[in-house]
Protein backbone atom coordinates (compact mmCIF):
# COMPACT_ATOMS: atom_id res chain seq x y z
CA UNK A 1 0.00 0.00 0.00
CA UNK A 2 2.60 2.40 0.70
CA UNK A 3 4.25 1.65 -2.72
CA UNK A 4 1.35 2.09 -4.25
CA UNK A 5 1.23 5.69 -2.89
CA UNK A 6 5.14 6.56 -3.50
CA UNK A 7 5.92 6.80 0.28
CA UNK A 8 7.68 3.60 -0.37
CA UNK A 9 9.76 2.49 -3.18
CA UNK A 10 11.21 -1.39 -3.86
CA UNK A 11 13.68 -1.96 -5.99
CA UNK A 12 13.38 -5.21 -7.96
CA UNK A 13 17.17 -6.17 -8.69
CA UNK A 14 18.47 -6.15 -5.17
CA UNK A 15 15.09 -6.55 -3.31
CA UNK A 16 15.86 -3.85 -1.20
CA UNK A 17 13.08 -0.62 -0.07
CA UNK A 18 13.65 2.86 0.64
CA UNK A 19 12.17 5.86 1.13
CA UNK A 20 12.33 8.12 -1.83
CA UNK A 21 11.03 11.36 -0.47
CA UNK A 22 13.52 13.34 1.03
CA UNK A 23 11.10 14.94 3.73
CA UNK A 24 9.06 11.89 4.38
CA UNK A 25 12.25 10.18 4.98
CA UNK A 26 13.37 12.64 7.48
CA UNK A 27 9.97 12.39 9.25
CA UNK A 28 10.31 8.76 9.69
CA UNK A 29 13.98 9.60 11.30
CA UNK A 30 12.35 11.88 13.84
CA UNK A 31 9.62 9.53 14.34
CA UNK A 32 12.25 6.47 14.78
CA UNK A 33 14.34 8.97 17.62
CA UNK A 34 11.35 9.61 19.33
CA UNK A 35 9.76 6.39 20.15
CA UNK A 36 11.03 3.94 22.93
CA UNK A 37 10.05 0.69 20.53
CA UNK A 38 12.76 2.00 17.82
CA UNK A 39 15.53 2.49 20.37
CA UNK A 40 17.50 0.03 17.86
CA UNK A 41 16.70 2.07 14.97
CA UNK A 42 17.85 5.17 16.66
CA UNK A 43 20.84 3.64 17.53
CA UNK A 44 21.63 2.64 13.66
CA UNK A 45 20.97 6.01 12.49
CA UNK A 46 23.43 7.34 15.42
CA UNK A 47 25.99 5.10 14.30
CA UNK A 48 25.32 6.24 10.68
CA UNK A 49 25.43 9.45 11.18
CA UNK A 50 28.57 9.22 12.33
CA UNK A 51 30.00 6.79 10.00
CA UNK A 52 29.30 9.86 7.41
CA UNK A 53 30.96 12.43 9.55
CA UNK A 54 33.98 10.38 10.11
CA UNK A 55 34.15 9.55 6.46
CA UNK A 56 34.05 13.55 5.99
CA UNK A 57 36.80 13.86 8.16
CA UNK A 58 39.06 10.75 6.17
CA UNK A 59 39.02 9.17 9.63
CA UNK A 60 39.91 5.58 7.47
CA UNK A 61 40.31 3.54 10.86
CA UNK A 62 37.02 4.44 12.38
CA UNK A 63 34.95 3.92 9.05
CA UNK A 64 36.41 0.33 8.86
CA UNK A 65 35.50 -0.12 12.15
CA UNK A 66 31.71 0.54 11.47
CA UNK A 67 31.31 -1.30 8.52
CA UNK A 68 33.09 -4.20 10.58
CA UNK A 69 30.01 -3.87 12.68
CA UNK A 70 27.31 -3.27 9.86
CA UNK A 71 28.47 -6.34 8.05
CA UNK A 72 28.14 -8.42 11.72
CA UNK A 73 24.72 -7.43 11.85
CA UNK A 74 23.59 -6.87 7.80
CA UNK A 75 24.37 -10.66 7.03
CA UNK A 76 24.29 -14.55 8.18
CA UNK A 77 27.45 -16.19 8.32
CA UNK A 78 26.24 -18.48 4.89
CA UNK A 79 26.35 -14.81 3.15
CA UNK A 80 29.23 -13.28 4.99
CA UNK A 81 31.91 -12.95 2.18
CA UNK A 82 29.24 -12.13 -0.77
CA UNK A 83 30.40 -9.01 -2.55
CA UNK A 84 26.26 -8.41 -2.41
CA UNK A 85 25.92 -8.76 1.18
CA UNK A 86 29.24 -6.50 1.54
CA UNK A 87 27.50 -3.82 -0.35
CA UNK A 88 24.04 -3.92 1.67
CA UNK A 89 26.15 -3.61 4.92
CA UNK A 90 27.52 -0.60 3.44
CA UNK A 91 24.43 0.86 1.98
CA UNK A 92 22.60 0.28 5.19
CA UNK A 93 25.79 1.75 7.55
CA UNK A 94 25.26 5.07 5.43
CA UNK A 95 21.50 4.96 5.72
CA UNK A 96 21.74 8.52 7.27
CA UNK A 97 23.43 9.91 4.16
CA UNK A 98 19.95 9.31 2.39
CA UNK A 99 19.26 12.97 3.61
CA UNK A 100 22.41 14.54 1.72
CA UNK A 101 23.08 12.81 -0.66
CA UNK A 102 21.51 10.47 -3.48
CA UNK A 103 23.44 7.49 -3.40
CA UNK A 104 24.22 4.94 -6.79
CA UNK A 105 24.51 1.40 -6.60
CA UNK A 106 27.05 -0.35 -9.41
CA UNK A 107 26.42 2.33 -11.47
CA UNK A 108 27.77 2.86 -14.96
CA UNK A 109 30.86 5.44 -14.40
CA UNK A 110 33.89 6.30 -16.47
CA UNK A 111 35.45 3.17 -17.79
CA UNK A 112 33.31 0.75 -15.59
CA UNK A 113 30.98 0.25 -12.49
CA UNK A 114 31.63 2.13 -9.65
CA UNK A 115 30.18 0.18 -6.54
CA UNK A 116 28.61 3.18 -4.36
CA UNK A 117 28.75 6.87 -5.66
CA UNK A 118 27.35 9.28 -3.57
CA UNK A 119 26.34 12.36 -5.25
CA UNK A 120 25.15 15.62 -3.19
CA UNK A 121 21.51 16.43 -3.28
CA UNK A 122 22.23 19.95 -2.56
CA UNK A 123 24.70 22.35 -5.02
CA UNK A 124 25.23 24.38 -1.78
CA UNK A 125 28.90 22.93 -1.64
CA UNK A 126 28.20 21.28 2.36
CA UNK A 127 28.68 18.62 1.14
CA UNK A 128 31.18 16.76 -1.32
CA UNK A 129 30.67 13.88 -3.72
CA UNK A 130 31.97 10.29 -2.89
CA UNK A 131 33.14 7.39 -4.83
CA UNK A 132 33.66 4.20 -2.76
CA UNK A 133 35.17 1.07 -4.07
CA UNK A 134 35.06 -2.67 -3.23
CA UNK A 135 37.94 -5.23 -3.04
CA UNK A 136 38.26 -8.46 -1.66
CA UNK A 137 41.73 -9.72 -0.33
CA UNK A 138 43.19 -7.50 -2.71
CA UNK A 139 44.00 -3.41 -0.76
CA UNK A 140 42.47 -0.56 -0.18
CA UNK A 141 45.29 0.71 -2.57
CA UNK A 142 43.38 -1.82 -5.77
CA UNK A 143 40.34 0.16 -4.61
CA UNK A 144 41.49 3.59 -5.26
CA UNK A 145 43.82 2.83 -8.09
CA UNK A 146 40.23 1.38 -9.95
CA UNK A 147 38.48 4.52 -9.20
CA UNK A 148 41.22 6.71 -10.92
CA UNK A 149 42.21 3.92 -13.91
CA UNK A 150 38.66 3.35 -14.60
CA UNK A 151 37.82 7.44 -14.51
CA UNK A 152 34.89 6.97 -12.04
CA UNK A 153 34.97 10.59 -11.56
CA UNK A 154 33.61 11.41 -15.08
CA UNK A 155 30.45 10.71 -13.48
CA UNK A 156 30.57 13.74 -11.72
CA UNK A 157 31.38 16.11 -14.47
CA UNK A 158 29.39 18.75 -13.91
CA UNK A 159 30.82 19.07 -10.31
CA UNK A 160 33.64 21.49 -9.34
CA UNK A 161 35.59 21.12 -6.08
CA UNK A 162 36.82 18.55 -4.33
CA UNK A 163 35.43 14.48 -4.31
CA UNK A 164 36.23 11.74 -1.84
CA UNK A 165 37.65 8.53 -3.12
CA UNK A 166 36.87 5.66 -0.12
CA UNK A 167 39.34 2.57 -0.83
CA UNK A 168 37.37 -0.93 1.12
CA UNK A 169 39.03 -4.07 1.05
CA UNK A 170 37.65 -6.59 3.16
CA UNK A 171 39.67 -9.73 4.31
CA UNK A 172 37.56 -13.10 4.03
CA UNK A 173 40.35 -14.85 6.57
CA UNK A 174 39.80 -12.11 8.97
CA UNK A 175 36.20 -10.89 8.23
CA UNK A 176 37.51 -7.18 8.74
CA UNK A 177 37.71 -4.61 6.43
CA UNK A 178 40.30 -1.56 6.10
CA UNK A 179 39.33 1.46 4.92
CA UNK A 180 41.87 4.08 2.98
CA UNK A 181 40.60 7.67 2.15
CA UNK A 182 41.73 10.17 -0.21
CA UNK A 183 40.54 13.79 -1.74
CA UNK A 184 40.93 14.62 -5.22
CA UNK A 185 40.19 17.72 -6.58
CA UNK A 186 38.77 17.95 -9.80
Amino acid sequence: YLIHLGYLAYNNVDGTCRIPNFEVRKEWYNAMAAMDDYEKTDEIIKASEELMQQTLLKNADAVANALNESHIHVTSNRNYNNEDALASAIYIAYVHALNNYQIYKEVTAGKGFADLVFVPIHDDGKFQPIIIELKHNQSTGKALEQIQNKEYFRLLDSYKGKVLFVGINYDKETKQHQCEITEWEK
